[in-house]
């Protein structure tokens, strides 16, 4: 499995061509099973910013990009588009499928980073233990809230301890 970093994401989506591959070729893509991106809908090439966060997950197995986006797929262009430019460098026979994948809603404007985090940990569960259960079933509004209970607590002690 391999986790692109949300900058490194962002510039794959905005970038082109060969400055793309200068930041993939390393990664190789090809062999890895599953790629996890987080995607933002900020469009600006010369601007940082944006509103929502989104998951995409390219499956080697099945050769196909799955978005997971709590926001009711408010983030598909963003992911289609970052696919698109991904593609390429995956060296894949035939191109990749692009399934909205089914993703618990979230019930506010602020929790789409915490579904991002607790979505791929899910995915990389199911994946590991080569099962596939429904997210509805352990992506919950309180799942969420412990989550972020538990980002808060850890920034906090990281914030106390003396390097």
């Amino acid at each position: 499995m391999v986790f692109i970093s949300p900058d490194v994401t962002q510039f794959l989506k905005l970038g082109e061509g060969i400055e793309i591959g200068i930041f993939l070729e390393p990664l190789n893509l090809p062999n890895q099973k599953l790629v996890f991106f987080a995607v933002n809908d900020n469009d600006s090439k010369l601007s940082a910013g944006g509103s929502h966060w989104s998951l995409l997950m390219y499956n080697k197995q099945t050769n196909s990009f799955h978005h997971y986006d709590s926001c009711n797929a408010y983030n598909t262009s963003a992911a289609r588009s970052l696919a698109r430019n991904v593609e390429p460098f995956l060296h894949a026979k035939g191109s990749p499928a692009f399934v909205e994948g089914r993703c618990p809603q979230q019930t506010n404007s602020y929790d789409c980073g915490v579904y991002v985090i607790c979505v791929t940990e899910e995915l990389c569960k199911n994946f590991l233990a080569s099962k596939e259960t429904s997210l509805s079933d352990t992506v919950t509004a309180e799942n969420i809230k412990q989550k972020r209970r538990a980002l808060k607590k850890l920034i906090l002690d990281l914030g106390q301890t003396k390097t």
